[in-house]
């Protein structure tokens, strides 16, 4: 049609795309949009509220299932910051905190259990994140075989297979302190956990914001949720290492 309007967001972070507007119509932007102010508000309703009264998320419960995978292996890296002159006594100190100790992120909603992992040293150390007290950066391997487990790869081309599920991520690949339209920005990607545990999917692989993918499509990161946490904890490899940036 000549003179219509069709239009693409992308995301600076990691590439991603979706078309938001085709031939003067919207697509199915506008309701997940919808459903993430929904989520990003300091009264947002329970996740299992959520499930049961909004009609837009039971698409995406059938998209995380079409792009579930079994099996889960390779290796990956855990990083965290020690004060000047500490060290970490062994591999366990950077293992998964207990629930009651975990703060809220991307993928951790209050009182969950989750492991967060990244593809390689680099994007580990960069998830670490600028904290002055605490100027060392140790780095753990783990080598992990989950043969029995779900689960799926939120990769930037996921468009033509989940819509719903990429524009969800579109809206929620930024930083906190980068977020001005929605206030509470972990919620969204907090009620996808929420989904995925409930259709018995465990881990999560996604494009990494700090390690800016759309630079370095090697910048990846996994979290382990649930009963999953306990075992891919003990997949560790060796002792920590501290990293250097010339690593």
């Amino acid at each position: 049609m000549n003179g219509s309007l069709s239009a693409r967001k992308i995301s600076g972070k990691t590439g991603r795309s979706g078309q938001v507007m085709l031939n003067d119509q919207p697509t199915l932007y506008a309701p997940i949009k919808r459903l993430i102010q929904a989520l990003s508000t300091e009264k947002a309703p329970p996740f299992w509220m959520l499930l049961l009264t909004r009609p837009t998320v039971w698409p995406i419960l059938k998209e995380l299932a079409s792009v579930a995978t079994p099996g889960l292996h390779g290796q990956y890296f855990r990083s965290r910051r020690f004060p000047e002159g500490a060290s970490p006594e062994s591999s366990g100190d950077l293992g998964p905190p207990p629930p009651e100790r975990q703060s809220p992120g991307r993928y951790t909603a209050p009182g969950s259990l989750v492991f967060y992992l990244s593809r390689n040293p680099k994007t580990a150390a960069l998830e670490a994140g600028d904290d002055s007290q605490k100027p060392r950066v140790f780095l753990q391997k783990y080598q992990l075989d989950l043969p029995s487990i779900i689960w799926i790869r939120l990769d930037p081309d996921l468009e033509a297979r989940a819509p719903r599920l990429n524009f969800l991520m579109l809206e929620s690949e930024y930083l906190p302190e980068e977020s001005h339209l929605f206030p509470y920005p972990y919620r969204a990607t907090q009620f996808l956990a929420f989904l995925c545990r409930l259709l018995g999917i465990l881990a999560i692989e996604y494009p990494s914001v700090r390690g800016r993918y759309v630079d370095d499509s090697e910048a990846v990161n996994l979290v382990i949720l649930g009963e999953a946490v306990a075992t891919a904890s003990t997949m560790s490899v060796g002792e920590p290492s501290e990293h250097s940036d010339a690593a």
